[in-house]
């Protein structure tokens, strides 16, 4: 059984936001998916949303954040793009390389700068 909105406790989160993200190989024909993302505790989860009901809504995977590294940059003409690079893959067995990076779109500056913000808080937490 898949992992729910409401099975994981993510109501209360610290930070929520509709963004974009794509597979973790970008290349220049990349699709940008919509995604609903809840920030809590050490990990950024990311879900399609149930419309009728949040809490059955499934989500579709996290990446940790506690010593992940964090940056902005533009990719592909694209502005606005968080790289999350994990400290540890996101699946058992795959390689540490580019599998394990997330992207992520903002829909503009101010919102990347805080996300980033956020986000590196997290990450660079020492205990």
């Amino acid at each position: 059984m898949q992992p729910t909105f409401s099975s994981l406790g993510l109501h209360g989160a610290e930070k929520t936001a509709t963004l974009q993200k794509t597979g973790p190989c970008p290349k220049w024909y990349s699709t940008w998916k919509t995604r609903e993302f809840v920030l809590k505790g050490n990990f950024l989860y990311y879900y399609k949303p149930n419309t009728k009901n949040i809490d059955n809504s499934i989500v579709l995977g996290a990446a940790y954040i506690r010593g992940a590294a964090i940056d902005v940059t533009e990719m592909q003409g694209i502005k606005h793009v968080i790289v999350i690079t994990p400290p540890v893959p996101r699946r058992a067995g795959w390689k540490d390389d580019e599998t394990s990076v997330f992207y992520i779109k903002c829909n503009n500056e101010s919102e990347s700068t805080n996300w980033c913000r956020v986000l590196k808080e997290i990450a660079n937490k020492r205990r």
